[in-house]
Protein backbone atom coordinates (compact mmCIF):
# COMPACT_ATOMS: atom_id res chain seq x y z
CA UNK A 1 0.00 0.00 0.00
CA UNK A 2 1.45 3.34 -1.24
CA UNK A 3 2.00 6.27 1.50
CA UNK A 4 -0.22 9.36 0.78
CA UNK A 5 2.70 12.15 -0.46
CA UNK A 6 1.90 15.07 1.10
CA UNK A 7 2.28 18.53 -1.68
CA UNK A 8 2.21 21.15 0.52
CA UNK A 9 3.97 24.12 0.30
CA UNK A 10 6.50 22.53 -2.47
CA UNK A 11 6.75 23.32 -6.07
CA UNK A 12 7.95 21.21 -9.29
CA UNK A 13 9.18 22.58 -12.66
CA UNK A 14 9.70 20.84 -15.57
CA UNK A 15 12.53 22.32 -18.39
CA UNK A 16 10.63 23.60 -22.03
CA UNK A 17 11.71 23.20 -25.35
CA UNK A 18 11.94 26.87 -26.33
CA UNK A 19 14.36 28.64 -28.92
CA UNK A 20 16.67 31.11 -27.80
CA UNK A 21 15.47 34.74 -27.99
CA UNK A 22 11.67 33.24 -27.51
CA UNK A 23 9.31 34.55 -25.45
CA UNK A 24 8.34 32.02 -23.87
CA UNK A 25 9.26 30.37 -20.49
CA UNK A 26 11.97 27.85 -20.02
CA UNK A 27 10.67 26.78 -16.88
CA UNK A 28 7.00 26.03 -15.84
CA UNK A 29 5.27 24.16 -13.12
CA UNK A 30 3.29 24.35 -10.35
CA UNK A 31 3.44 25.30 -6.26
CA UNK A 32 1.81 24.20 -3.56
CA UNK A 33 1.52 27.28 -0.71
CA UNK A 34 -0.40 25.71 2.47
CA UNK A 35 -2.34 23.76 0.30
CA UNK A 36 -3.17 26.12 -2.22
CA UNK A 37 -2.30 25.57 -6.00
CA UNK A 38 -0.74 28.00 -8.20
CA UNK A 39 1.11 27.97 -11.93
CA UNK A 40 4.81 29.19 -12.14
CA UNK A 41 6.73 29.58 -14.95
CA UNK A 42 10.53 30.63 -15.34
CA UNK A 43 12.77 32.64 -17.54
CA UNK A 44 16.37 32.23 -17.91
CA UNK A 45 18.32 35.05 -18.35
CA UNK A 46 22.02 36.41 -17.89
CA UNK A 47 22.83 39.13 -15.42
CA UNK A 48 25.62 42.11 -17.05
CA UNK A 49 28.58 40.58 -15.05
CA UNK A 50 27.62 36.93 -16.31
CA UNK A 51 25.61 35.47 -13.92
CA UNK A 52 23.06 32.98 -14.65
CA UNK A 53 19.78 33.35 -13.46
CA UNK A 54 15.81 32.60 -13.47
CA UNK A 55 13.24 34.50 -13.21
CA UNK A 56 9.96 33.40 -12.34
CA UNK A 57 5.74 34.20 -12.54
CA UNK A 58 3.09 33.27 -10.17
CA UNK A 59 -0.45 33.32 -10.42
CA UNK A 60 -3.03 31.53 -9.02
CA UNK A 61 -3.98 27.90 -10.84
CA UNK A 62 -6.58 27.82 -13.55
CA UNK A 63 -9.89 25.91 -13.46
CA UNK A 64 -9.72 23.01 -15.84
CA UNK A 65 -12.28 22.66 -18.02
CA UNK A 66 -13.27 19.94 -20.02
CA UNK A 67 -15.31 19.87 -23.50
CA UNK A 68 -18.59 19.19 -23.19
CA UNK A 69 -19.16 15.54 -24.20
CA UNK A 70 -20.41 14.99 -27.70
CA UNK A 71 -23.99 13.73 -27.38
CA UNK A 72 -26.93 12.73 -29.76
CA UNK A 73 -29.68 14.80 -29.70
CA UNK A 74 -33.31 13.13 -29.96
CA UNK A 75 -36.00 14.00 -32.09
CA UNK A 76 -38.73 15.45 -29.91
CA UNK A 77 -40.97 13.39 -30.97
Amino acid sequence: MAADYDNTNTFILFAQDVEEGSSKPSTSGTLNVEGKEYDIAGWSNTSKGGKRYIKGKIQPKKAQTTAPSATKEEAPF
